[in-house]
This record gives C-alpha cells, sequence and structure tokens, in this order.
C-alpha cells in the first residue's frame, strides 16, 4: 500500500511539474510582453497552453487576436444594423469588409509564417492586420462617432498584437 503510495505522489509530481514551468514560461513571456494581464487572459482561454514553447504562446495569441477581430467585425456589423447617419454607415461598412477579408487573411499569413520560422514575415503580417482596426477607430473618430465598446475592443486588439509582437522579437 506504502509502494502504491509513492508511486502514485511521484507520478502527480512528474505531471504537475512540467506544467507549473510552463505556467512560468506563460508569465514571463507575457511579463516581458508589458501587457500581462490581456496576454495571461488569452493564454488561459486555451487548454494547450500549458504545454506550449515560446513559438506556441506566439500561435496562441494570434488565435486570440484572429478571435478579438471577429468580435470587432460583430460589433461593427451590429453598430451598422442600428446606425442611421449615412457618412457613419460608409465608414462602418468600409471597416467592416477590411476587417472580414483582409484582417483575417493577414493573421492567416502571421500564423503560416510562424509556423515555417519567418518570424519577421509573422510581426510584420500582425503590424499590418493592426493597422486596419486603427484605421476604422481613426475615420470613425474623424467624423465623430463614438463606441465606448468598439474602441475598447479595439484598444484590446492592440494591446495582444502589441504583445505577439514582442514575444516574436524575442525568438
Amino acid at each position: 500500500m506504502m509502494t502504491m503510495m509513492i508511486k502514485f505522489l511521484l507520478l502527480t509530481l512528474l505531471v504537475i511539474s512540467p506544467i507549473c514551468a510552463e505556467k512560468d514560461l506563460m508569465i514571463k513571456e507575457c511579463n516581458n510582453a508589458q501587457v500581462p494581464t490581456i496576454c495571461m487572459q488569452c493564454l488561459e482561454s486555451d487548454p494547450a497552453s500549458v504545454h506550449a514553447d515560446r513559438v506556441g504562446i506566439a500561435d496562441i495569441i494570434i488565435h486570440c487576436l484572429d478571435s478579438r477581430l471577429q468580435i470587432i467585425t460583430n460589433n461593427i456589423t451590429n453598430l451598422l444594423s442600428r446606425e442611421k447617419k449615412r457618412q457613419v454607415k460608409t465608414v462602418l461598412k468600409a471597416c467592416e469588409n477590411e476587417l472580414s477579408t483582409v484582417g483575417s487573411h493577414t493573421l492567416s499569413e502571421a500564423e503560416t509564417a510562424l509556423t515555417t520560422g519567418d518570424y519577421d514575415k509573422t510581426a510584420k503580417s500582425i503590424k499590418i492586420a493592426l493597422g486596419i482596426p486603427h484605421g476604422c477607430r481613426y475615420e470613425l473618430q474623424r467624423i465623430k462617432f463614438e463606441s465606448f465598446e468598439l474602441y475598447s475592443q479595439i484598444n484590446i486588439y492592440t494591446q495582444l498584437s502589441d504583445a505577439a509582437m514582442r514575444i516574436i522579437d524575442r525568438f
């Protein structure tokens, strides 16, 4: 009975120890990315993150960027359905189109480049994809359109983009 208990404890330590090590890597990478809270929320949303290396962590953040881009696009679609002003509708429609086509495609390119080890292209693609919601925010603010929720989502997207680029820069 005692031997069985010792074996169980050893097995438990072998399983938990690597998970703690990878969790430490997640914390280290997110702290180095200078947005630890947003970064950790993203990583903890994916169960595979506890087993991820640095490239895997960057890949998970790119997935979070893609999800966040979908949230922004859905938010814009919702705003578009309620908006009455023609000028605002025109900008929202252009943003919706560019986010759903160029943004998603560019993040897909970033993921492919990360997989093949082309980290410069990965960072460049993330930066290009970041410009799209920034451009939308700029154009909407220029015509005096306000949406706290939309701008908050864009800020989170910006922070995640920054985290991904900082992590990739350290490869």
